[in-house]
């Protein structure tokens, strides 16, 4: 009896085994679905044309997060692979072990025939039981009789039953290895599209390093900007804050404004896109440096978010307005602020804020520009008070 229960826990921890194997390859399904959504949209996003270096920079810069993007999915695809092949040999062993239980539950039940039939043969039954010698004994062995029959049919049934399992396990076997035969047939395909995309990446760095007098202007170009706004936002953000001390808030807006930055604290990593629709991240926050060419770099005191044309910025947290300024060249910034955290919204080209609105996470600030390149760049920041901040680090993978 107590082999048995032995086996039965065996067989439980093995089934919470395969389900927890399951939920893994669910979840990385879901995963590598999302990968791929991005991956696919991110195409869109290639088709400007590449007519001078400042258009070819950003053809770069999107051909390279895309290719960052496909590795990724390569390396899910790899994963999920390796997942489905323990879930085959996890499979495989529990096959084995109901092939041994079925060829024991046929032994037994063989063994306990040969019994019987050793005992019909040398006792009639019915002389078994009128030989009792009082109505105790003969209870006891019609007892006996009953349980032995019911212990042959028994054995009978869980022989069919190990029958079934087996069969079932089979079918279940088929259905993983031909899964995970289509996941190495994908995996193929995202490796030629892999190479494919590094040869394009490959060209276009070959191309930039031909003019690399006029790439380094631009770079340059692009840094004073970057530079020239980043004060803008921090004078802008000053600006703010005093404002808003000299308004000498209530102990009541003050312990709101408390509130709001703890939640908005508690939050972090689980904030929205700030950008609708689909996009890349074509500007990492830091000193980076240009695909292929690391002496040629850039400094982001926030991140870019490039999408389709008209894509709207929309806000990532509860917060008011507190500043809609002019950045330069038409382009409009919004700051919003969340207790002591401030997010900036720029190269916009039209707002649906203005000074002291209130908004709520995902309402639209305002229409993202498309710049003289075909190129539709969000650039965010995220600060706390006068400290900037990661935006990467606060945002939803």
């Amino acid at each position: 009896m107590r082999s048995w229960f032995l086996i039965l826990a065996c067989l439980m921890l093995s089934v919470l085994s395969l389900y927890g194997q399951d939920d893994a390859v669910e979840r990385m399904k879901r995963q590598k679905a999302e990968i791929e959504r991005q991956v696919a949209a991110s195409e869109k996003l290639l088709s400007s044309t590449d007519r001078d270096i400042k258009s070819q920079v950003a053809s770069l810069n999107v051909l390279s997060e895309r290719l960052k993007g496909r590795r990724k999915l390569l390396d899910q695809v790899k994963q999920e692979v390796r997942s489905l092949t323990l879930q085959v040999d996890e499979l495989d062993r529990e096959l084995r072990k109901l092939q041994k239980e079925y060829g024991e539950c046929q032994e037994r039940y063989a063994e306990a025939c040969r019994f019987h039939q050793k005992q019909k043969a040398s006792l009639d039954p019915l002389m078994f039981l009128f030989s009792s010698q009082d109505y105790r004994q003969l209870t006891r062995r019609l007892r006996y009789l009953k349980e032995y029959s019911g212990s042959l049919h028994a054995l009978a049934d869980e022989i069919s039953a190990k029958q079934r399992e087996i069969g079932a396990k089979r079918q279940e076997i088929e259905k993983v290895r031909n899964e995970k035969l289509q996941l190495q047939e994908e995996l193929t395909r995202q490796e030629a599209s892999a190479r494919s995309e590094e040869q394009k990446q490959k060209q276009l760095i070959d191309k930039l390093k031909s003019k690399s007098s006029s790439l380094k202007k631009e770079i340059s170009r692009q840094q004073k900007e970057i530079t020239a706004l980043g004060k803008e936002i921090d004078r802008q953000i000053a600006e703010a804050i005093r404002k808003s001390k000299a308004a000498k808030k209530t102990k009541e807006e003050s312990e709101v404004d408390l509130k709001l930055s703890g939640s908005f604290e508690s939050n972090k990593g689980r904030l929205p896109v700030p950008i609708t629709g689909p996009y890349l991240v074509v500007g990492n926050y830091g000193m980076q440096s240009v695909a292929g060419m690391k002496d040629v770099r850039l400094n982001n005191l926030g991140i870019d978010l490039q999408g389709e044309p008209d894509a709207e910025a929309r806000s990532v947290f509860d917060g008011e307005v507190t500043t809609v300024f002019q950045q330069g060249k038409g382009q409009i910034g919004v700051l919003v602020r969340h207790g002591s955290y401030i997010s900036v919204y720029c190269n916009l080209k039209s707002t649906d804020v203005v000074k002291g609105d209130k908004v709520k996470t995902g309402d639209t600030i305002g229409t993202v520009g498309t710049d003289s390149s075909g190129k539709t760049v969000l650039h965010f920041q995220l600060h706390k008070e006068t400290q900037k901040l990661n935006p990467s680090d606060w945002i939803k993978k």
